[in-house]
């Protein structure tokens, strides 16, 4: 009886832990928001529809995506396109003070992407920051350009995403996506998507920009 006394309070001791811990990590999850989570399933999906649209073509072997996300236009960086009051009368679209308030919110550091997200028919493959400055040193002219496609022969430049904001009904998103493709090459938007019949869809190029 001694025996079976003195064991039992170490049961109920071991239980309590048990239960308690469990329970805690999954109060931590669900406090957690889709910023911290990182970037979001949806959000790869919209990538690779607006990558398929903008830089594929029917000859792409292969894409090369900047691992890091960026937030804005690196030319002109106190520009913030999704604090303008734009509103296209005709369609009755304007951006959404929830929308922009995500984007900065989710933009407010560098997120690692992870290339199996993405849902492309070709070969996908990210570089890394290093990368970038072992082969350009800062230097975009055209022989630092001659190494790259020495050792990225199958794709075209490289693509640069942002995190991607969301209004609170979750049916309007705001990105920018660019890309560089050599010396004077290259092209940069900030886009408005509307969801329409559960489908992303492109309604309006609010900052464009081409190099050629």
């Amino acid at each position: 009886m001694k025996g079976s006394f003195h064991a039992l309070p170490l049961i109920l001791i071991f239980s309590v832990l048990f239960i308690s811990f469990p329970v805690a990590s999954i109060a931590v999850s669900l406090n957690q928001s889709d910023t911290e989570r990182g970037v979001s399933s949806e959000e790869y999906e919209i990538y690779s529809s607006i990558i398929k649209d903008l830089y594929m073509e029917p000859k792409t072997k292969q894409l090369v995506i900047e691992e890091r996300t960026f937030r804005y236009d690196f030319a002109v960086q106190d520009d913030e396109p999704w604090r303008d009051k734009w509103k296209d009368k005709k369609k009755g679209l304007a951006i959404d003070d929830s929308a922009a308030d995500d984007y900065e919110l989710r933009n407010g550091q560098k997120w690692l992407l992870n290339k199996d997200s993405f849902k492309l028919p070709v070969k996908v493959t990210l570089i890394t920051d290093l990368d970038l400055k072992s082969i350009f040193h800062g230097n975009w002219g055209e022989l630092p350009w001659i190494d790259y496609y020495r050792k990225f022969p199958d794709a075209r430049g490289f693509v640069m995403l942002s995190r991607i904001g969301f209004n609170t009904a979750k049916n309007q998103a705001l990105i920018y996506v660019g890309s560089r493709c050599g010396p004077g090459c290259g092209d940069l938007h900030f886009l408005l998507l509307q969801k329409e019949n559960g489908a992303w869809v492109t309604k309006k190029d609010l900052r464009k920009k081409e190099y050629r």
